[in-house]
């Protein structure tokens, strides 16, 4: 995947209602850049040579700012203690392996389409669900 320019991140960050700070630009640049689902931590050691002067603080802020504005999703880890961000905000589920602490994403329109069978069946009548992010947790093989 290749990481948007600068101007394409900030569209992406004024669009979604955030003020284009050279911290939240280099913040969304690491979060395109790393693989997988980094950490708060792992963002921070990222942008920190870019910015000596960002605290972890800041670069929680950040994320969570993303989270609201939809730019983000936020995903446990296996056992629920750490919290990693997730780049694609289209429907999925996770597969979290307790060996690795590995998320990987998982994409089943026909698992999707047995949820919403299993709710309709179930005659809820003050919620009706419009999406589906299920947290698998299991060792890979």
């Amino acid at each position: 995947m290749s990481v948007p320019d600068r101007d394409q991140l900030y569209q992406r960050l004024t669009k979604a209602g955030l003020r284009a700070t050279q911290q939240r630009l280099g913040i969304l640049e690491a979060l395109l850049t790393l693989p997988g689902h980094p950490t708060a931590e792992q963002v921070f050691r990222s942008v920190r040579p870019a910015n000596p002067t960002i605290s972890l603080g800041t670069v929680y802020k950040a994320l969570d700012s993303f989270v609201a504005a939809g730019l983000l999703k936020r995903v446990a880890d296996a056992d629920g203690t750490r919290r990693r961000y997730d780049t694609d905000c289209t429907n999925h589920h996770h597969l979290v392996c307790q060996d690795t602490q590995e998320i990987i994403d998982y994409c089943d329109p026909k698992l999707d389409q047995l949820l919403q069978e299993f709710f309709a069946s179930r005659g809820f009548e003050h919620f009706q669900p419009h999406s589906f992010s299920l947290h698998i947790t299991g060792v890979r093989k």
